[in-house]
């Protein structure tokens, strides 16, 4: 049953000036096959690493950048009994649940089946994925065609908790078999986050990631060892190292312990150039250890105590203080596939990133206030973060529009679409890098630093709000994120606009 989404006109007068005044400004990939070399990058951090006591999870969203993408709130549904799920990408069908599903903040990507999407609940539920390649072959153990897409939509609509979440994936798998060579879903809620590696077929392993820790994904499996005892961190489909000795990818004999990783990935995925090293960039960046590439860690203690700035930072980075350091002389831009000693380099931030976020989750504040879904349409080291609250009501028109085109023909381009203005500012930067990061940089650097100044004050306001009543705590944060996300908006047009004249 839909609600009434905006109260009295006093009510939304007193939110716009409780905007205006509230704080003072202190100056993946869906390919089947075997041979990804760029997609999409992860970065999860537990409670005790960050500076705030924040659950952190954030992704660079590698699909391509002809991939149209939008955003929704989608509210509470009620299903009738016996109502079912016909999944559009196997043919399958599924039960509904009996009842009301989770209302949630829904990130949408098309033409695709769905295989980009990633949603953040009224829990603080929030999930994406990173696409990988296993050892299985077609065709896959499936029943009625398998699942795929819906393992994440089910999260969004059911889960209440990361490894509910986890539960949801892994009954499904087991049940109906995944559909694709395979893939791991990261799983934040407000208290921890898990990662569930899920195999073309029945067979899937996930590990928690530790409170003081960080975990960096790009495109291979990284969960290693498993304690499949340890139920508090690990938990698994049954016969899952019985499967892998029967198909000969692990020997017990061999004396070395079972390696996820090693046994059901790829060597391809395991050890290609841009996997290894978009993980151990990250990792590089937010810990200042140089791992080895042949042994990259699960999870590794930071050097300082993580903020939103920094998990953004590590999904802008292009090798940055490295020997694989972009410079003009290899090329027109760090995400134009430049080469070093005869190797392509590609980078965590990339030529196809079409949008960045970070997800912050409180477990001290009402979800509505404590989850914030930090958005940057298009690549991070172009483009701006603005915080979108989970609790929204609406959103802004711009970041709604999803016409689907061909990316890079003038004819598509929609100056009304979010997605169209970002993108085609990407593709004017590129044209003169060096002095057009300059120049956005500027003005997206101080606009962020305006978010990340107010954050707290905005939330105190909420928070009062909330206590009156809840619903003008939504309509206040609904107002401040629509204006963030206008003026980013507006602000890339006229970079477009005087770059094209």
């Amino acid at each position: 049953m839909k609600k009434k989404i905006f109260g009295s006109l006093i009510s939304l007068v007193v939110i716009s000036s409780l905007i205006l005044s509230a704080a003072p400004i202190q100056a993946c990939n869906t390919n089947d096959s075997d041979d990804l070399e760029d997609g999409c990058s992860l970065v999860a951090a537990g409670r005790l690493a960050t500076a705030d006591g924040s659950t952190m999870l954030a992704h660079n969203e590698d699909t391509g950048g002809w991939v149209v993408n939008k955003m929704s709130v989608v509210p509470r549904i009620y299903y009738e009994p016996g109502e079912v799920i016909e999944m559009g990408d196997t043919g399958g069908t599924i039960p509904q649940v009996e009842g009301e599903t989770w209302a949630y903040l829904y990130y949408e990507g098309k033409p695709l089946y769905g295989n980009e999407d990633h949603f953040l609940n009224e829990w603080g539920v929030g999930i994406v994925s990173n696409g990988m390649g296993s050892k299985e072959v077609l065709p896959y153990d499936l029943t009625d065609g398998g699942i795929r897409y819906w393992c994440r939509r089910l999260v969004g609509q059911r889960a209440t908790t990361a490894r509910e979440g986890v539960l949801i994936i892994g009954e499904m798998v087991e049940t109906l078999g995944y559909a694709h060579s395979g893939r791991v879903y990261s799983i934040i809620d407000p208290n921890e986050i898990w990662q569930i590696a899920v195999v073309a077929g029945r067979h899937w392993v996930a590990q928690r990631v530790p409170d003081d820790a960080v975990v960096c994904v790009s495109n291979r499996y990284h969960i290693r060892e498993v304690d499949l005892e340890d139920t508090d961190n690990f938990l698994a489909s049954p016969d899952l190292i019985d499967y892998a000795i029967e198909e000969g990818w692990y020997d017990p004999e061999s004396g070395e312990p079972f390696d996820f990783g090693k046994a059901y990935g790829t060597e391809s995925r395991q050890t290609s150039w841009s996997n290894t090293h978009r993980q151990w960039d990250m990792l590089r960046f937010l810990t200042g250890v140089d791992y080895p590439l042949d042994d990259l860690p699960h999870h590794a203690t930071p050097n300082r105590k993580l903020v939103v700035e920094d998990i953004a930072e590590a999904l802008s980075l292009h090798y940055e203080g490295t020997e694989w350091e972009w410079n003009p002389t290899l090329g027109p831009s760090p995400h134009t596939g430049y080469y070093i000693g005869g190797e392509k380099v590609s980078t965590v931030c990339a030529s196809g990133t079409q949008e960045t976020f970070v997800i912050q989750c409180r477990s001290w504040l009402p979800t509505s206030i404590g989850s914030v879904y930090w958005k940057c349409q298009g690549r991070p080291c172009e483009g701006v973060f603005v915080p979108w609250y989970q609790g929204i009501l609406e959103v802004a028109e711009p970041y709604t529009i999803c016409e689907e085109g061909v990316w890079d023909d003038p004819a598509n381009y929609d100056p009304d679409s979010a997605y169209w203005v970002f993108n085609r500012m990407n593709a004017l930067v590129e044209e003169d890098y060096v002095n057009r990061v300059e120049e956005v940089r500027a003005v997206w650097d101080h606009m962020e630093a305006k978010a990340y100044a107010r954050q707290d004050s905005i939330e105190k306001t909420a928070l009062t709000l909330y206590d009156i009543d809840e619903q003008l705590a939504r309509e206040f944060l609904t107002r401040y994120t629509e204006n963030l996300a206008l003026k980013s908006f507006r602000t890339a047009r006229k970079f477009v606009d005087h770059w094209q004249e």
